[in-house]
């Protein structure tokens, strides 16, 4: 008798957790791919005055760039081809780019979330104060930075 019911507790439990997962259509639901991590929560990076710092990635279809941060002494955020940033990497000057987030002052906490079009990109991080040491700037992710399906 005692095993008898240890079977049917055990179906109705089976029973339970089945009909759920089929009313919930799933346990997760899930809009798209897994957002693609490009720079992590808690990474930091500096930047002396007049430098830069480049993230690439390359997509086929439009996704959405997206991360909080902030910076220390104040940057300009660019979404730039290869071929733009080789020459701003030859000139030191911004020649082209897709988009800009325009000047960004220090210790604004600044809440990326931005499409970009399929292709190779470079996701630009400019300092664009005089080269010297005491225009160092520090750029600190709050979230990840990633990007995902829009």
């Amino acid at each position: 008798m005692f095993r008898v019911l240890t079977i049917a507790v055990a179906v109705i439990a089976v029973g339970a957790v089945v009909g759920a997962y089929v009313l919930t259509d799933g346990f997760h639901r899930t809009s798209g791919s897994k957002p693609v991590v490009l720079e992590p929560l808690d990474a930091f990076f500096t930047l002396p005055g007049g430098q830069f710092s480049a993230i690439d990635f390359s997509i086929q279809s439009t996704e959405v760039v997206n991360g909080t941060f902030d910076n220390t002494q104040g940057i300009t955020l660019y979404t730039m081809t290869p071929a733009e940033e080789l020459s701003l990497t030859k000139t030191g000057v911004v020649g082209g780019y897709s988009w800009t987030s325009g000047r960004i002052a220090n210790l604004t906490i600044y809440e990326l979330d931005r499409a970009v079009a399929p292709g190779v990109w470079d996701l630009v991080f400019l300092n664009s104060a005089n080269a010297s040491l005491f225009n160092t700037t520090i750029v600190t992710f709050f979230t990840p930075l990633t990007l995902s399906t829009g």
